[in-house]
């Protein structure tokens, strides 16, 4: 009895630790793969609460599925390069330097979760943990937008991720 006792209070305080959970049972509204050259290099899934999205929706859920090893410092200056286009110079090096504090290197079959909540605040989960947030609803709008804006770097894959099909 008191090893349950001892691992349910234990479960209970790694919540309370972290302080964030998935939401459960979202639907999908899409699904996309990139790959560049011959290299896999995730899978992307876009989750909203009914399974639509628009422009202004909030709360969603960008699950990022590994598909090959990527350092922190190169996701980092990717995500440099890719937000860029959505946000000042002086905002991106803020954000980057507070990711720099959140995200560890990312092994083939590691998921990378970005949980945009209905506030517009960020809070990413790596394999399912809570890793930390971002409380800037401007981070979180530039940071999206790398995924499902037309003006991204892959609109392919921001239509299929945005439920809309060539």
């Amino acid at each position: 009895m008191f090893i349950k006792v001892f691992f349910c209070a234990l479960l209970l305080c790694s919540f309370a630790v972290s302080g964030k959970m998935l939401p459960q049972n979202w639907t999908r509204v899409g699904e996309a793969e990139l790959s560049i050259l011959w290299f896999d290099v995730y899978k992307a899934e876009l989750l909203t609460p009914d399974g639509f999205y628009s422009d202004d929706n909030k709360p969603l859920i960008l699950n990022l599925n590994y598909r090959r090893n990527i350092s922190r410092k190169d996701l980092l200056q990717e995500t440099r390069k890719q937000i860029q286009q959505f946000a000042g110079t002086e905002q991106v090096d803020h954000w980057l330097n507070k990711l720099l504090q959140i995200w560890p290197d990312i092994l083939k079959g590691d998921q990378l979760t970005f949980w945009l909540d209905s506030e517009g605040d960020g809070h990413f989960f790596y394999n399912k943990g809570w890793i930390g947030s971002l409380k800037d609803p401007a981070f979180s709008s530039a940071f999206i937008k790398i995924w499902l804006s037309d003006k991204s770097n892959y609109p392919d894959l921001a239509k299929q991720l945005r439920g809309e099909f060539r």
